[in-house]
């Protein structure tokens, strides 16, 4: 087991090894007042097929503007905290041990609008979307999100997402 957890070699031939990413593992960037990402599996090491990213959301915080991809599905399993969704036109809350599916090409976004922080668990597939939330969590608050996703093939509405920020008096961080 020891032996496990102590491998430094994250692919062999081409082939994803077993691994242990300890808790506090992985590369976490973004304001610690808005969304830092916890990125724990990147597709690269899996052939383009999946990525997986914790969101640690601060309290009040929103995630990202509202927006749409049309390359891959997000699932949002909720760790901890409450974290409400804007998805197919409505508002939903989840909880500690729901699941919340983004199908590709529907609008949607996700905040905390209260006092403690939450944690949710996003996988992504295929992967490779996680490269724009590297690049936007690294690059200062008055980032132009347009040339950054596009090549992602996602696209952002701020008029969108501004009443959703004005009702719970939310922040990027």
């Amino acid at each position: 087991m020891a032996d496990l957890a102590a491998r430094s070699a994250l692919v062999h031939d081409g082939e994803m090894t077993g691994r242990v990413i300890r808790a506090g593992d992985g590369e976490v960037l973004g304001s610690p007042d808005g969304c830092r990402d916890r990125f724990l599996i990147n597709s690269n090491e899996w052939g383009g097929r999946f990525a997986l990213v914790e969101h640690l959301l601060a309290p009040g915080s929103i995630a990202a503007p509202m927006h749409r991809h049309t390359k891959e599905d997000e699932f949002s399993f909720i760790l901890e905290g409450r974290v409400s969704y804007h998805a197919a036109g409505e508002e939903l809350e989840a909880t500690v041990g729901d699941l919340v599916f983004k199908p590709r090409g529907e609008w949607h976004t996700f905040w905390n609008a209260t006092d403690e922080p939450a944690r949710v668990l996003e996988m992504i597939s295929p992967g490779g979307l996680e490269e724009a939330f590297r690049i936007i969590d690294s690059a200062p608050g008055d980032l132009d999100l347009g040339p950054v996703i596009d090549p992602y093939g996602c696209e952002g509405d701020m008029d969108a997402t501004l009443p959703i920020i004005e009702k719970y008096g939310l922040t990027f961080g």
